[in-house]
């Protein structure tokens, strides 16, 4: 009977060990974060630089949700900022030398598995989707802000493929289009994320669409509502000779005077913002804007650049959109988050069809690295983007001021009996830096740089000397009231005291 009971006892604590083990392997110790896997990158460049890395597991605060990631898409956006173009939005936004985010991914959709206790809206289990920054994760915190229910009828990845295209598209169309049935809407670049959520969009406000894709995609367009459809490869549409009531123009690969052809004299025209493949990678989309700005009085046609705002209001309304089957994602190709640098290298080559959407799994395998995309492995280090950044506008401001001490000083030296000329040999040079910028500006290629440079510099040696006639022709082509005031004022008192030569 002894017998029998010490091997019990025996049995029995050894049972105890194996479940205390057991629980000690699979519950973390109280002093360790909890952690998960996400794609992390700490340089600029190709989608090289991505890393999956192994980072603490956030916790929601009061009023945010912690949402286990089932789907996540790419954007643009994505692509911006890992490598950090255009570089003029390094000084803003991007970093100067280093990403000051370091996290990717914005749209999502996933299982809400925690709520602060502010949250009201949401609870543990809804499937929800929406945006927010470091989407590329197993986890990711969200306010209820730009958050909504998952379309019942999408699954996760689908859902994921909607926030930052469709609230652009539904924006563009309602917010600055004012679209209105029975009007004629023409989208640029149908066949891309925003583009195919902008034709779905205004097919359901009721307008006659038509979209510009290429051969390939035409069929596709026109499977989601299209009424027209315009292959780019065989026809211009800015020479159709068609009338719209409204522009969507999701690719810039036209410039605002030929996209006026085909708007009616109160039409309008929407820039989708954020910028292509094709842009400058030192500006950007930005060159378009100006232009944007300096013709928007000058025309009666309206002209606003889109950049979504994300809200959970515009979320829901999509949501019922989809599950009333008047709008449905597009997706392109789908790929698993260990793939994520191949997924970003095909949507940086511009031919997507609708989405590309990644799904996030239980178990995340290592990075799938890829070759260096094209133009990347000649792209300028960050260093040098920096100094060209930085010594660039530095050099605007402070050469002509040098050069126009100098100029200044020899006049002195020439003429003691005579006051002095700063502003003048300011302005002239700075009149023939206009000229270059000018001749950029009209992106017509080395030759206008050339004339206008020319044409300015001529005007610039004139004023230098001080004649009437270039003093008032550079002052108007300054295109600058600040020195219209300036010449009006300090050189005409300059003049009249006798100081022309």
């Amino acid at each position: 009977m002894k017998a029998h009971l010490h091997l019990l006892i025996t049995a029995i604590c050894t049972a105890a060990l194996l479940f205390t083990g057991a629980a000690l392997a699979q519950t973390p110790s109280p002093g360790v974060a909890p952690r998960m896997k996400a794609i992390v990158y700490r340089d600029f460049g190709s989608p090289d630089v991505l890393r999956l890395e192994e980072i603490e597991k956030p916790v929601p605060l009061d009023n945010q949700l912690l949402i286990r990631v089932r789907g996540a898409s790419v954007n643009p956006l994505d692509w911006h900022y890992m490598e950090g173009t255009p570089y003029l939005g390094r000084l803003v936004e991007f970093g100067l030398l280093k990403p000051k985010i370091t996290r990717l991914g914005v749209d999502y959709a996933g299982t809400v598995e925690a709520v602060g206790k502010n949250v009201t809206q949401f609870k543990p289990g809804d499937e929800v989707y929406g945006n927010r920054f470091g989407a590329f994760a197993e986890y990711v915190v969200a306010s209820e802000k730009a958050l909504a229910l998952k379309p019942a009828n999408l699954t996760f990845e689908q859902a994921a493929s909607v926030p930052v295209a469709a609230v652009t598209a539904l924006q563009a169309l309602r917010d600055k289009g004012h679209v209105q049935p029975g009007q004629k809407v023409l989208i640029n670049g149908a066949s891309g994320g925003v583009g195919t959520f902008a034709v779905q969009i205004a097919k359901s406000f009721g307008a006659e669409v038509t979209g510009v894709c290429s051969g390939r995609n035409a069929e596709m367009v026109r499977s989601i509502g299209a009424d027209h459809v315009i292959d780019y490869t065989k026809e211009d549409f800015t020479q159709s000779g068609q009338r719209y009531d409204l522009v969507i123009d999701n690719v810039g690969n036209r410039s605002l005077s030929e996209c006026r052809r085909v708007l009616d004299p109160k039409g309008k025209i929407i820039l989708i913002g954020g910028g292509g493949v094709n842009d400058s990678r030192w500006t950007g989309p930005l060159i378009g804007v100006i232009k944007m700005l300096v013709l928007k009085p000058l025309v009666t046609q309206e002209m606003s650049m889109m950049l979504a705002e994300m809200n959970r209001k515009d979320l829901t309304i999509l949501a019922d959109l989809i599950q009333t089957g008047k709008v449905k994602p597009v997706i392109d190709r789908t790929y698993t988050l260990s793939q994520l640098p191949e997924a970003l290298g095909y949507l940086e080559e511009g031919h997507a069809r609708g989405k590309v959407v990644i799904t996030v799994g239980d178990n995340i395998e290592p990075l799938v690295t890829t070759n260096r995309a094209p133009g990347s492995a000649s792209s300028p280090g960050p260093v040098l983007v920096a100094s060209v950044l930085i010594g660039v506008p530095l050099a605007v401001l402070i050469l002509p001021v040098v050069v126009a001490f100098i100029l200044n000083r020899r006049f002195r030296q020439r003429h003691p009996d005579k006051r002095g000329y700063r502003w003048g040999y300011y302005f002239s040079v700075m009149s023939f830096i206009h000229g270059l910028g000018l001749g950029a500006f009209l992106e017509s290629g080395a030759t206008a740089v050339i004339v206008c440079g020319l044409i300015y510099a001529v005007l610039a040696w004139f004023f230098a000397q001080r004649c009437h006639w270039a003093w008032v022709v550079l002052t108007i082509l300054s295109f600058n009231p600040i020195a219209w005031i300036i010449n009006a004022i300090y050189l005409r008192k300059r003049w009249a005291e006798g100081s022309v030569s």
